[in-house]
């Protein structure tokens, strides 16, 4: 029975429920209310019940009973306070979708629902996980990014070996979760979650190298909020405080350890308020002599399409104890390498560094990054060293006239008349302006205004 986007203010009549009816969807309609009285016997044959994105507020305690072979219950987008007891008399349930119930605050015991597979609570308020989801061993999915979570208590996850998707609110300080209670988690493949520090991220890392496993998707977070968006294979670190520590984010020794990097498969890097930052990968005192060429392993970064780095203060020490060694790295897929208020910035790479990125589409520097001078070449070289009369037309690079006109160019004086044709002058299209200067009125995006001019 398909009975969705109709605009039914009440469950269709008695008659209409037949016994041998297995699929219910009745999705995006104005339901309020589910009464008790609209299934009088029970529907044996009755599998799924699709009631998404509906304004349901109350559901009866029988309508339930009489679904007692119900796999798929989907509740999404509705506005149900709590759901009946009822609920755990649904054996054979096996999916419960409450995602998008964002007045959804407490749930009933789940422990009877051993078939339980996949449980969707994100964006709901529940403040507590719900009672006996320790028991539900044949977990595969949980979501619970939920703001208002107070904690994960300790010995819940363990239990749950099946799972292969879990995700918190990584913006939710009071779920971070000790990594020893991942480490019995051998099935997982799909990860969102907060880090309290850097520590534990290392930890998490050692753990996944030491299992030889690695996630096929993933949003991690280290530190406070300060913005950004999640996207597949993302790793955010970044806050306000307790940062200092943070130089790098990975050394070059660090490659001799292990055959297979945990960042290959980092799709996005985004950097935040960290005072301390000198390098995106610090070369360690002793590597390389001053003849040698260093180059990282070819799974090092090789899924990386975007890096993001702002407001980063000490980026001047970029280059402090490096020898003369010619350090290559290959980012094959990188798409976009995004700049922000960098004020000891001086150069992307050191003299000594070399990045291949043969299908880079944008190199944006935004305001903030005055000492920027250098930008290593990015076209292909022949002959003596001189490159290509002609660059990739996929590249842009947007910056102020005033930046472009003070890039030196080392020892490639036909370089800028290359990338030429690819820059483009942003300066006439918008201001960055601060937080505080919000009475400009401009459109706030990402903890900055963008003022359109002209």
């Amino acid at each position: 029975m398909i009975q969705a986007g109709l605009q039914l203010e009440e469950l269709p009549e008695k008659e209409q429920w037949s016994l041998d009816i297995e699929k219910v969807s009745l999705m995006c309609n104005v339901i309020s209310e589910i009464s008790t009285d609209v299934l009088p016997t029970k529907r044996q044959l009755l599998t799924t019940l699709l009631l998404q994105n509906n304004p349901i507020k109350k559901i009866s305690v029988s309508f339930l009973t009489n679904m007692p072979c119900l796999s798929v219950l989907n509740l999404s987008a509705t506005k149900i306070e709590s759901l009946p007891n009822s609920i755990s008399e649904l054996k054979n349930l096996t999916t419960l979708l409450l995602w998008g119930c964002y007045e959804l605050r407490d749930l009933p015991c789940l422990s009877m629902l051993q078939q339980l597979k996949k449980l969707d609570l994100r964006w709901t308020k529940i403040e507590e996980v719900p009672e006996g989801m320790d028991m539900l061993i044949k977990l595969r999915y949980i979501d619970l990014q939920v703001r208002t979570l107070k904690e994960i208590p300790a010995g819940t996850l363990p239990k749950l070996v099946h799972l292969q998707h879990l995700s918190f609110d990584v913006n939710n300080e009071k779920t971070s979760l000790k990594v020893e209670e991942m480490e019995p988690l051998k099935k997982l493949e799909c990860f969102t979650r907060r880090f309290e520090d850097i520590s534990e991220l290392n930890k998490f890392i050692s753990s996944m190298q030491q299992s030889k496993k690695n996630l096929i998707k993933y949003y991690l977070r280290v530190g406070s909020y300060i913005g950004g968006c999640g996207r597949d294979k993302t790793l955010t670190i970044g806050g306000v405080d307790n940062w200092e520590g943070i130089e790098c984010v990975v050394s070059l020794s660090s490659f001799a350890s292990s055959s297979a990097h945990p960042f290959q498969s980092l799709q996005v890097l985004d950097l935040q308020v960290l005072p301390k930052l000198s390098a995106l990968i610090m070369k360690d005192a002793g590597i390389g002599s001053a003849t040698t060429s260093i180059l990282a392993p070819s799974t090092t970064f090789s899924h990386l399409k975007k890096i993001s780095i702002s407001k980063c203060s000490s980026t001047s020490e970029v280059e402090r104890n490096w020898s003369d060694a010619l350090i290559k790295f290959h980012l094959p897929k990188l798409r976009v390498l995004t700049l922000w208020r960098l004020p000891n910035l001086k150069s992307i790479c050191s003299k000594s560094g070399v990045m291949v990125c043969d299908f880079l589409q944008l190199i944006s520097v935004m305001s903030g990054c005055d000492k920027l001078k250098r930008i290593p070449p990015f076209v292909p070289f022949v002959g003596n060293e001189q490159p290509f009369a002609y660059a990739p037309p996929s590249l842009t690079i947007e910056s102020s006239t005033k930046w472009w006109e003070w890039l030196e160019w080392d020892d490639h004086p036909n370089f800028k008349n290359v990338l030429l044709p690819l820059w483009k002058d942003e300066s006439y299209m918008f201001d960055v302006v601060e937080e505080k200067d919000k009475s400009v009125g401009g459109k706030e995006v990402g903890g900055r205004i963008v003022q359109k001019r002209g």
